[in-house]
This record gives structure tokens, C-alpha cells and sequence, in this order.
């Protein structure tokens, strides 16, 4: 089975796909084998289909149901697939605790998929594409390529919050008139995969990639709230010209750009290094442009002292060749760096 075209699927997709609900009721043993490595080829793909995968098992793995007018609305294909395969299923009698559990069960996973996915704007991005939104309170985000923002659709009520998933260039509307007492339904706050940006009236970008974040404050104010190593709390105040990288399990590091603009570079489409191993320049190619880059891991360290900044990977390979030597090889989307 060949799991390539679920690349940019959304929650919704998996659900509505014939080809991947046939897959999770067989599992058969060649196309595990296929998931796992679409898995690993494709990290950032992982989390939703993974959620995808696990709804349906327990959705076909319950045995008693209750409140059924609260169940998804998504979930409609998953029953018709099991009624087309006629599957036969044993009645069993339950004690009644057993029951009030499997009641709560449904109820939870049905308001989880709500509040998660049926209640939320998905607005993401194809490698290599660039698509500014304008959220409803007129705050603007634009998305690098392979990006992805999840916000409520009643953005609007309350805490204003967006999830995200890849690169983006905040542009926050401000609804609060004093930044040292901002009130509930004023506050803005973005969700990493590790740490949490309040915004206090701002222009900044944020990266989360693989677990990790970076954030680079152009203008206005944010704080950072994060865990240190020793899993405690904390927070940190961004200024202008502040920028702060983060990891799952690492502390805070912090420094001072020169020029902060270089790091919305991205947005007129350059390609923007400073000082950056071969394992830095393929992370960028491979998340954002969807290139696949094999690199001998000797080689992955080599870095180029000084800056690159291109508008096409063609021009950086060449940079690349000429500067370090390197015996480099481009077929369609695949790039391989040997010595």
C-alpha cells in the first residue's frame, strides 16, 4: 500500500478514505511495514495519523454505547465500512460500572474529536508554498511551506489560540489598550509542540519543528512560558531583537540578533543561512521544500562560515559544491552530498 498520498491529509481525509479504513481494519503485515516507514519518512505527518489511526480502532473496538447522538458525525463511514463487511458482532452483558464506563468512554473520545477537529479551522500549506490567513480578529499569519495553524471557529469568544504546526510570521492584532493588565478575552496565545507564546503586542516568527522551537521577536512583546530541565515552569519575557530556541527536555537558550528582519527572509522566498552545517540546510530543504536529502552523517557537521542567502536551491547547491567541495547529485526531489 502505498501511503505517499496521505501526505497533506487532514483528520478528516483518513477518516473519509476507503483505501486507509480497509487498511486499519486488516493491518495486514506488508502494509504495517509501509505505515511504519511513511512514519518515519514523514515525522510531521505522524501525530495526526496516528490520531487518525487510534480513533478508528476505538470506535470499532467498543462494545457498548451510550448517548449515540453525541458520537462525531465523521465517525458515519467508519459504521457503513463494518456493515459492508457484514462483520458479526457477540452481544455481551456488562455489569453496570462497566457500562457507565464505556458511556464515558464514548462521550469522552466524542467531545475530544470536537473539540480537536470538527470545531476547528485547519489552514496549512504544500512544501514549498508560501499563503498568508487573516484570522477573524484581523491578526495575520503567514505560513511557510509545509506549515500548518489550528484555531477554534468561535476564535473570536474568549482566548483568542492557535496551534501550530511549522514556520509562520505572526502579525497580532491588539484588543488590549494596557499590556501590564490584559484581560481574558484580550489575551493571544500560540501553542507549540513544547512551549506557549502569550502575546503583549507583537510582530514575531515562530519555527516548531521536530519537538523544538525557535521564536525571534521583530517588534512589540511576548512571553514564553516553558519547562527547564528539571520539568519546573517558567517564563521568559521576549524584547525586540530577543531570540530563544527550546527542545522537549533542554533549558532556554537565548541571544541577541543583529538583524532580526533576516528571519522573516523566508517570505519573499530567500534562502537565508548563517554560519549553517550541511544537517541545518537539509532540515530547511527536506520541512519546507519537501526535498529528500541523503548525506553521509560525516559530512552532515561540515559547516559554511559566513552567510548564503539565494532565491533558488539550485544557486544554493551550487554554493554548496564550489564552497565545500562536496560531490553533489539532484534527481527530481531527492539530493545526495557525498565527498
Amino acid at each position: 500500500m502505498d501511503f505517499l498520498k496521505y501526505i497533506n491529509y487532514s483528520f478528516e481525509d483518513f477518516l473519509n478514505d476507503d483505501a486507509f479504513l480497509q487498511f486499519v481494519n486488516e493491518q495486514k503485515k506488508s502494509d504495517l511495514a509501509a505505515w511504519n516507514k511513511f512514519k518515519t519518512d514523514y515525522p510531521q505527518r505522524t501525530k495526526i495519523a496516528e490520531t487518525a489511526f487510534n480513533a478508528i480502532i476505538t470506535y470499532r473496538t467498543q462494545d457498548t454505547f451510550f448517548n449515540e447522538s453525541a458520537q462525531a458525525k465523521v465517525f458515519d463511514r467508519i459504521t457503513s465500512t463494518i456493515s459492508n463487511q457484514k462483520q458479526s458482532r457477540k452481544i455481551i452483558k456488562f455489569p453496570l460500572f462497566l457500562k457507565v464506563a464505556a458511556a464515558f468512554t464514548v462521550i469522552f473520545l466524542s467531545v475530544f474529536i470536537y473539540n480537536n477537529f470538527i470545531n476547528k479551522e485547519i489552514r496549512e500549506t504544500d512544501f514549498g508554498k508560501i499563503r498568508t490567513v487573516v484570522l477573524p480578529d484581523g491578526s495575520e499569519v503567514t505560513l511557510n511551506g509545509n506549515s500548518k495553524i489550528t484555531y477554534a471557529k468561535n476564535f473570536n469568544k474568549g482566548i483568542r489560540e492557535v496551534w501550530i504546526d511549522g514556520e509562520a510570521l505572526f502579525k497580532v492584532k491588539h484588543l488590549n489598550i494596557d499590556t501590564n493588565n490584559i484581560k481574558p478575552e484580550e489575551k493571544f496565545i500560540v501553542h507549540c509542540s513544547d512551549i506557549n507564546i502569550e502575546v503583549l503586542g507583537t510582530v514575531f516568527n515562530v519555527r516548531n519543528r521536530h519537538e523544538k522551537t525557535s521564536v525571534g521577536l521583530l517588534s512589540g512583546k511576548i512571553r514564553i512560558d516553558y519547562k527547564d530541565l528539571t520539568k519546573v515552569k517558567k517564563q521568559f519575557i521576549m524584547a525586540p531583537g530577543d531570540f530563544v530556541k527550546h527542545g522537549e527536555g533542554n533549558n532556554l537558550i537565548h541571544q541577541k540578533l543583529e538583524d532580526p528582519e533576516r528571519l522573516t527572509a523566508w517570505t519573499t522566498r530567500q534562502l537565508v543561512f548563517k554560519n549553517a552545517t550541511l544537517e541545518d540546510i537539509s532540515l530547511v530543504l527536506t520541512d519546507d521544500l519537501g526535498y529528500h536529502v541523503n548525506i553521509d552523517e560525516k559530512l552532515s557537521k561540515q559547516k559554511i562560515e559566513g552567510e548564503i542567502s539565494v532565491n533558488d536551491v539550485n544557486d544554493l547547491i551550487r554554493i554548496l559544491k564550489t564552497t565545500l567541495h562536496l560531490n553533489i547529485e539532484t534527481e527530481n526531489k531527492n539530493i545526495t552530498i557525498k565527498e
